[in-house]
């Protein structure tokens, strides 16, 4: 029986899309390349990847060359690098073969890729593509003009992460077999600092040029969470307040006064801040009416910046709104007027962000508060006002 789907299109009609294989690894590849997001249920509490570079080569051993090709390596914006396997299921390999081959890549990339290498490897990668490959890093650390060591400390975050094994493998394939499937979860129950997940991209078409792509997540299970929460000894990776002792020491005083200061306020709204696995950031859970979970607020330690996720926003009522989205982009600028604001060139759905050593200045904390507290009230509310995106 066909696994097929069904598209309302405006006007009433009904097209009827019927799943299919993508026509190439090849063109698979490419796709994932220009559209990370894609993969973004796989890409951490951030939900974002940069691509460092396609068929990047992994050596056996110091200074050699490479013996085998990874086809993508990612970073998410907490500097965790992510290794990606594409295998369509016409490929016979997406059991055993391919869990060793990436077993390989990691064990000999954690061991012997060398952090200028990697640099090196995204800069060509940007340039192939014409794009400045300063610009988009900046713009995905958020921020459009550098702040001071925060491109420097991000790179030491990717050599720290990848040397530490602290790893995300992801396969990534048109159909995921139940065999690879429980693999997957059985590694990612059993590791502690790498995860290890898949991705089915399932993949439609109705014969025109319109596909449709719906990606599942494979591996992400409690047993896992719960695993990868605690270090052996059975104490919390980590801490917020450790963290932001680190981050005074690159940062500044006020930095770390500005984030507890931030912390608090939450906390005496009912709003607890959650420290990421990683290590790298602490982000709020603002619960919405209808039970689920919007993560719109973050403390980079690796920056010293908070950030405003308007990415995660966008499954909100009010937010889903693009119009909504855009007038709060306007908003932030307006409170935060007086801060060192940096917003993303996709500003509606991208990640405005401000130093946190900000906050140690009245007129910066007063619109902080109020428009922290408008994306809560917002957030917790049901109702649109506005006119749906493209209607």
């Amino acid at each position: 029986m066909e696994d097929n789907i069904f598209v309302l299109d405006r006007d009433g009609s009904l097209r009827e899309m019927t799943r299919s294989g993508f026509d190439t690894e090849d063109l698979f590849q490419a796709l994932l390349s220009r559209h990370p997001g894609l993969l973004k249920k796989a890409a951490g509490a951030g939900g974002r990847l940069l691509l460092i570079t396609r068929e990047l080569g992994i050596p056996e051993e110091m200074g050699g060359y490479g013996r085998w090709s990874l086809d993508h390596l990612f970073v998410d914006s907490e500097g965790v690098p992510v290794f990606v396997e594409v295998k369509r299921a016409t490929d016979t390999r997406t059991r055993r073969e391919v869990v060793a081959q990436m077993l390989d890549y990691a064990a000999n990339g954690i061991a012997f890729w060398q952090i200028g290498g990697l640099i090196s490897a995204y800069q060509s990668s940007a340039n192939e593509e014409g794009k400045n490959p300063d610009e988009e890093l900046l713009s995905f650390i958020g921020a459009t003009v550098e702040p001071e060591g925060a491109v420097e400390t991000f790179w030491k975050r990717v050599e720290t992460n990848l040397r530490a094994g602290r790893v995300r493998l992801l396969f990534v394939a048109d159909k995921i077999p139940k065999e690879l499937a429980r693999i997957v979860e059985f590694l990612n129950e059993q590791m502690r600092s790498a995860e290890v997940l898949a991705i089915e991209l399932e993949h439609y078409n109705d014969g025109s040029e319109v596909r449709m792509i719906v990606p599942r997540l494979i591996g992400a299970t409690e047993r896992a969470e719960t695993a990868k929460a605690a270090a052996p000894d059975g104490k919390p990776v980590g801490s917020i307040e450790d963290n932001l002792t680190e981050m005074a020491r690159n940062f500044g005083d006020d930095a770390k006064a500005g984030a507890k200061k931030a912390i608090a306020w939450f906390e005496a709204q009912g709003f607890e801040f959650t420290q990421a696995r990683s290590g790298s950031s602490a982000c709020v859970m603002i619960p919405r009416t209808d039970g689920k979970e919007c993560w719109p607020f973050f403390i980079r330690y690796n920056t010293g910046r908070f950030e405003f996720a308007l990415q995660n926003t966008r499954m909100t009522p009010f937010y889903s709104l693009f119009d909504n989205r855009r007038a709060l982009v306007d908003r932030i600028a307006h409170c935060l007027r007086a801060a060192n604001l940096a917003v993303s060139s996709k500003a509606p759905d991208g990640w405005p962000s401000f130093a946190l050593a900000d906050l140690v200045r009245r007129e910066n904390w007063d619109g902080f508060v109020e428009i922290a507290s408008e994306i809560i009230e917002h957030v917790q509310d049901r109702s649109p006002k506005l006119t749906p995106e493209g209607q």
